[in-house]
């Protein structure tokens, strides 16, 4: 058995057995104790976290099971792998910012030459791009959150929106990225339901123990983002006409895309149901969109509308007197 292959086969047995002595190891693989106390200081100086005692009950350890046993890729896979961690580095903020560029540092090292020199020309021909946002969010933030998510626990958070900075107790749901934002779906305490915060918003957080979990804790991400149910909850008509233009712009927002029906000439529409609360949410959107959509219903996003407009005509009204 060649020196590589036997100190691949070494670390998934240390990572299976946790615990072992070099005379069972050098027996197991046929070679000399010497041997065996060599590999095991060559696996150490390469990051596996080995520990050892002596006298009676010694022997080596793993300090602790985070360590994972070496995986074989093909090259594809390997290119893959890559330019998977490699589309990371448009994020402006990332959960495992230091880890992941360790990781794509790490991974690129180890690779042979001809895949190295496969990747940098790919490098120049590819990219998985996503918006660079300035006001970024701060990693150890996204870090907090996520693991709050994760551990189905509480943080309380100053947020700030238009009108101030304020506290909140809330329940993570997850993170998920979109359009170069984080965006953390939430339970919150003040509010008793389910809102949406953007992470660059949220200016601290802190876990919250002992205090009550959300009154149904079982919502998941991937339930967040399905297309909106029809609840009780669900009091408002969206009527929405939407022309080519508009059926193209508006597939691209995320809570727009499941909604659009488009018929065959290419244009659409938008007919289903939404939370009271989250009309001027919607209004937003659909503004966007500018004059290729047109709103049946609600009123209450018609009337938002109207807002807007005459906020407008205000804004530049004294310029065009003065043309």
């Amino acid at each position: 058995m060649s020196k590589t292959k036997r100190l691949i086969n070494l670390m998934i047995l240390i990572h299976d057995r946790k615990k072992f002595n070099v005379a069972e190891l050098a027996e197991e693989f046929g070679v000399s104790y010497r041997t065996i106390l060599r590999d095991l200081e060559e696996l150490s100086s390469l990051g596996v976290p080995l520990y050892s005692e002596t006298g009676a009950g010694g022997g080596y350890f793993l300090l602790h099971e985070k360590f994972l046993p070496p995986i074989v890729f093909s090259e594809e896979e390997a290119i893959a792998m890559f330019f998977a961690y490699q589309s990371l580095q448009f994020y402006g903020a990332l959960p495992f910012e230091a880890e992941s560029k360790a990781a794509l540092k790490k991974f690129y090292h180890h690779l042979p030459n001809e895949t190295k020199k496969q990747i940098d020309e790919m490098k120049e021909r590819i990219v998985l791009w996503n918006p660079h946002r300035i006001d970024s969010q701060s990693p150890a933030l996204l870090k907090t959150l996520l693991k709050a998510a994760t551990t189905k626990s509480t943080v309380e958070i100053s947020y700030r929106s238009f009108n101030g900075v304020h506290s909140r107790i809330i329940s993570p749901v997850g993170l998920y990225s979109y359009n170069g934002y984080w965006f953390c779906p939430a339970y919150c305490h003040k509010r008793e339901a389910y809102r949406l915060f953007r992470a660059d918003r949220i200016e601290a957080a802190e876990f919250k123990e002992h205090h009550q979990l959300p009154p149904t804790n079982k919502i998941t991400l991937k339930d967040w983002l399905q297309p909106y149910r029809k609840t009780e909850e669900y009091a408002l008509k969206l009527i929405v006409k939407l022309d080519r233009e508009g059926i193209r712009r508006g597939k691209s927002e995320l809570d727009l895309e499941y909604l659009i029906e488009e018929d065959k000439d290419g244009t659409g529409k938008i007919n289903t149901t939404i939370p009271e609360t989250e009309a001027s949410y919607f209004a937003e959107i659909l503004w966007g969109l500018g004059n290729h959509v047109k709103v049946q219903e609600p009123v209450e996003i018609i009337d938002i509308f109207k807002e807007k407009l005459e906020d407008m005509a205000s804004l530049y009204s004294e310029e065009l007197r003065n043309v």
